[in-house]
C-alpha cells in the first residue's frame, strides 16, 4: 500500500516537515480524514489518529495463512479442579509484583493441593517458565492438559510436553533434568543413581560435575562403585568431585585407609593424648589429594597431614578409638594446646558427614563457635546459636538461613531485619522479595522494631518495610486461598 510508505516518510521527516493530505489516502477514508483535519489541531495527534485510521483500514479483510493438511486436536479434558477466584486473583497480584520467589510459594501450594489455573493463565505461566527454569515443573503441574496441548504451538513451551519424571529425564533441559534428578535422589537414591549411569557417557564435563553435586545428598555405600570408576575420567573436575565424594563415604577405601594411618597416629599414653605420624607412611595416600606441606608457620608438616586425614573420617571413629564420648574427647583435646588445633579438622569432618551428635556436641563444650556446624543442628537449636551470635557472624548466618526451605521463626527474622535494616544497599528490595518465602506473616507487627537509629536509615527502612508488608499480604492471602 503505497499511503503506507508515506506515513513511514513522514515519521521519519516529522510532522513540521511533512503533514499526510486527504489525497494520499485511500478514497474509502477521504470522508475521517478530513474530520480529523477538522476538529484535531495538533499536527504530531492529526498525525497519530490518521495513521491508525489506515492501519485498521490495512488490516481490514486480511486472511490468516492457511497450510494444507494440518489438523488441530482439541485439549484433553482437565483432570484436576481450577483453582478458586481468590487464588486466580492473589496469582495476577503476584505477576504485578514480580516476585519470583512468592510465585513458586504460590505454585507449590497449588500442586500441592492438586489444582490448576484457569485457561487464561495459562500462557502467561508458560512465558514465565521460559526464563524461570526452576519453576518449569511448578508451571507443567499447574497448567494442566491445557497447557500441555497448548505448548505444541510454541517451541519455547516445549519444557511442558513432559510430564512424568522419567520422560523429563529423557528429554529435558539440564535444568528440568537437575530438578529430576534432585528430587529422585531425596526420595530413592538408587534410581538416582541409575539413571545417571544411563545417560552418563553422552554428558558433557560440566553436566557430569553438575549430577555429582546433586549426588551429595543422600552419599552412600552404594555409590561408591560407580564413583571409583571416575578415576578414568577425562575431565580433572569431574575426577576430583569424585574422590570428594568418596571422602564423604565411611566405607568408601579412601576413607578406609585414612582410618588405618590415624589408628597408628593417635595413641593414648600417660601424657594423655598423643598425635604423631608413624615410620614409613604409606605414600600412598598422597595420591588422593593429601597436601605434604604447610602453607601455616604455626602448623607442622606433621600435624597438616594429620589434619587432612582428620578431615575425612567420620567423627564415631574417635569414640571407637579413645573409647569416649564426644563430649570429653571434645573437653580433652581443648586443654592441650597442641591438641586443640586438630579441633577444627574435627568440626570438617562433622560437616562433611552431616553428623548432627557431634555438631550438638561441640556447640555445648567448645570454647569457639564454629558457623558451620549451625546447618546440623535441630531447627530450634538453629535459632538459638543463630540470633546468640548473629552480631558477630551476621553474613554467614543469614546465608544459612536463606538456604533453609521452611520458614523462620518471628525471633530469628527480627534478629536478621535488625541488621539487614542497616544495610539497604546490600540488602534491598529485591533479597526480601527473593525469600519472601522463608519470611513469617507474623513479622508484620514487628517491622517498626528492627528500624536502624539513624534517621536517615529509618526513612528509607520504612519503605523497605512497606514493601515487605505487601508481599506478605500476597503470602497470607495465597495461604488463605489454598486452605479454604
Amino acid at each position: 500500500m503505497q499511503t503506507w510508505d508515506q506515513i513511514i516518510n513522514t515519521a521519519l521527516l516529522g510532522t513540521d516537515k511533512r503533514t499526510l493530505a486527504v489525497s494520499e489516502l485511500p478514497a474509502e477514508l477521504a470522508a475521517a480524514a478530513t474530520h480529523l483535519q477538522q476538529t484535531v489541531n495538533d499536527k504530531e495527534e492529526q498525525f497519530l489518529q490518521t495513521a491508525a485510521l489506515v492501519f485498521n483500514y490495512r488490516q481490514c479483510g486480511v486472511m490468516p495463512l492457511k497450510k494444507e493438511g494440518v489438523t488441530i486436536t482439541k485439549a484433553d479434558a482437565e483432570e484436576k479442579r481450577y483453582c478458586s477466584a481468590l487464588a486466580l486473583q492473589t496469582l495476577k497480584d503476584i505477576f504485578d509484583s514480580e516476585s519470583i520467589s512468592l510465585l513458586q510459594f504460590w505454585l507449590q501450594l497449588c500442586e500441592a493441593k492438586g489444582q490448576i489455573v484457569t485457561p487464561a493463565f495459562v500462557p502467561e505461566l508458560l512465558n514465565v517458565g521460559i526464563p524461570q527454569k526452576k519453576l518449569q515443573n511448578l508451571v507443567v503441574a499447574c497448567c494442566g492438559k491445557r497447557g500441555e496441548w497448548l505448548a505444541r504451538f510454541n517451541p519455547e513451551w516445549n519444557f511442558s510436553t513432559a510430564t512424568t519424571d522419567e520422560e523429563l529425564w529423557q528429554t529435558g533441559s539440564v535444568e528440568q533434568r537437575k530438578g529430576v534428578l534432585e528430587h529422585l535422589r531425596k526420595v530413592n537414591a538408587s534410581t538416582a543413581r541409575e539413571w545417571m549411569l544411563q545417560t552418563w557417557a553422552q554428558e558433557d564435563a560440566a553436566t557430569k560435575v553438575e549430577f555429582l553435586l546433586i549426588l551429595a545428598n543422600n552419599i552412600n555405600e552404594g555409590d561408591i562403585e560407580f564413583l571409583e570408576s571416575l578415576s578414568k575420567e577425562k575431565s580433572k573436575k569431574v575426577r576430583d568431585v569424585a574422590l570428594w565424594l568418596l571422602k564423604q563415604i565411611p566405607e568408601s577405601p579412601v576413607v578406609q585407609q585414612y582410618q588405618q594411618v590415624l589408628q597408628k597416629t593417635v595413641t593414648i599414653g600417660k601424657k594423655g593424648l598423643q598425635i604423631k605420624l608413624p615410620a614409613g607412611l604409606d605414600e600412598a595416600i598422597f595420591k588422593t589429594g593429601i597436601d605434604k606441606l604447610s602453607n601455616n608457620k604455626e602448623i607442622t608438616d606433621e600435624e597438616f597431614i594429620v589434619m587432612q586425614l582428620m578431615q575425612s573420617v567420620p567423627p564415631a571413629f574417635w569414640e571407637n578409638r579413645l573409647n569416649s564420648t564426644p563430649d570429653v574427647i571434645i573437653r580433652s583435646m581443648q586443654k592441650d594446646a597442641t591438641n586443640k588445633k586438630f579441633l577444627p579438622a574435627m568440626v570438617q569432618a562433622v560437616v562433611a558427614f552431616k553428623d548432627q551428635r557431634w555438631a550438638t556436641a561441640f556447640m555445648q563444650n567448645s570454647q569457639v563457635f564454629y558457623i558451620d556446624i549451625i546447618p546440623l543442628l535441630p531447627v530450634k537449636e538453629q535459632e538459638f546459636y543463630s540470633i546468640k551470635f548473629i552480631d558477630q557472624f551476621a553474613e554467614n548466618i543469614i546465608e544459612h538461613a536463606i538456604k533453609r526451605e521452611d520458614t523462620w521463626s518471628v525471633d530469628l527474622t527480627r534478629a536478621i531485619f535488625i541488621h539487614t535494616a542497616k544495610s539497604v544497599y546490600q540488602y534491598n528490595r529485591s533479597f526480601y522479595s527473593r525469600y519472601i518465602h522463608c519470611i513469617p506473616v507474623g513479622i508484620v507487627g514487628e517491622l517498626e522494631k528492627c528500624a536502624p537509629p539513624e534517621d536517615y536509615a529509618r526513612a528509607t527502612w520504612g519503605n523497605t518495610s512497606d514493601y515487605i508488608t505487601r508481599l506478605l499480604e500476597l503470602k497470607k492471602q495465597t495461604i488463605q486461598s489454598f486452605n479454604d
